[in-house]
């Protein structure tokens, strides 16, 4: 039971490695703006795809045209909208059909959100992503060695307490299934989380390899927190929800979700979801997953992203910089891009930006449920 509870989970950093859609576009200068909003597009019961009829886009089309899923899609650029689906299911309400507006767990798609903050604190001079973490928990042995640098590039070598748990808590068999469920349902404090990772040995010499570990982003939450002075919460509501425009989504509230789950039986056995399917751990997952959104606050909080409005150039650069296989909150897409997924237990999330010489760049975002 555990094993299958925990794949739902670890199928996530296999995914980090696979950027399936390889799609380049060339062509004139970028297009002026069409006037499509995605907020203003309505989906009807009898169709739940809205197309772009505009010529131009008829390459894209033919890559996401047809494209259905579990939940809802949008393909768009910096100024218009070439596709939207959205199934033919209602949300949790019972009444409402999906659409571009139905609010989904984004979990491990929460990492750019985190890594944003950071590098807005370091262009406030609250921070400097050269510190060293000893700075911010004196009481762990290994701080001296490892930078805030290292946290946001997954190079640290601290070991994921949410993919390799055995690892991370030093438990296995019922102790360790105990453990998980204390985590799942928010009975772990950050004090206890931290006073175990204190006691876990490093995985290898901070910044010589790179391990996929969502510690290095709970450890960044916990940073933000002792800097800005701010709940995680609150920090993104006011610095980055609120200047996107972002008024459906929300971070370490899971009451907000919208979307339904659909097979936790498993899940819920072990006691990892709720007897809906939703997550019992807002306070546990903030900074590696812990945001909720839809689709129309996802690509407006792309867009502000990719087009200068939440980081200057020189942190965008930092952002975008990749160390050995990660980047800030983002993977490389090896000059297509970048892109980042999330798995939850009942949802999945995808955030892909093209590069594109025609259209600036191309945003395609997928949120499913399962």
């Amino acid at each position: 039971m555990k094993e299958q509870v925990l794949k739902r989970i670890t199928k996530i950093t296999s995914a980090l490695l696979i950027f399936s859609i390889l799609v380049s576009f060339a062509g004139c200068a970028k297009e002026e703006e069409s006037g499509n909003s995605l907020k203003n597009i309505q989906l009807t019961e009898e169709e739940r795809k809205w197309v772009n009829p505009d010529e131009k886009y008829e390459d894209l089309l033919l890559v996401y045209g047809k494209k259905k899923c579990k939940g809802t899609f949008v393909v768009a650029t910096d100024d218009d909208i070439v596709c939207l689906y959205a199934e033919n299911a209602t949300e949790k309400d019972g009444k409402t059909l999906e659409s571009q507006n139905t609010v989904y767990d984004i979990a491990s798609c929460s990492k750019v959100f985190t890594a944003v903050s950071i590098l807005q604190l370091q262009e406030k001079g609250k921070l400097d992503i050269n510190d060293t973490i000893d700075k911010y928990f004196p009481d762990y042995p290994e701080g001296k060695r490892i930078k805030i640098y290292n946290l946001l590039h997954m190079n640290s070598g601290i070991p994921d307490y949410l993919n390799e748990p055995a690892l991370f808590f030093g438990l296995e068999g019922d102790a360790l299934d105990d453990r998980l469920r204390d985590l799942y349902s928010d009975r772990i404090s950050d004090e206890e989380l931290l006073n175990t990772m204190y006691k876990a040995p490093l995985l290898y010499e901070p910044g010589s390899a790179m391990t996929y570990s969502n510690t290095n982003y709970k450890l960044l939450a916990y940073i933000i927190e002792k800097v800005s002075k701010m709940k995680y919460c609150d920090y993104l509501k006011k610095y980055i929800f609120k200047p996107c425009g972002m008024t459906n989504s929300y971070a370490m509230r899971v009451d907000k979700y919208t979307y339904v789950p659909i097979d936790y039986k498993e899940q819920l056995e072990f006691g990892a979801v709720d007897e809906h399917g939703y997550s019992m751990s807002p306070n546990s997952e903030r900074g590696d997953g812990g945001v909720c959104t839809c689709l129309t606050d996802f690509l407006a909080f792309d867009r502000a992203l990719f087009n200068g409005k939440l980081l200057n150039e020189e942190s965008m650069k930092i952002l975008l910089h990749n160390d050995k296989g990660y980047c800030c909150g983002l993977m490389d897409g090896k000059g297509l891009g970048y892109n980042h997924t999330g798995g939850g237990f009942t949802a999945t999330s995808r955030n892909e930006i093209l590069n594109s010489d025609k259209f600036g760049h191309v945003y395609i975002i997928i949120l499913e449920h399962y």
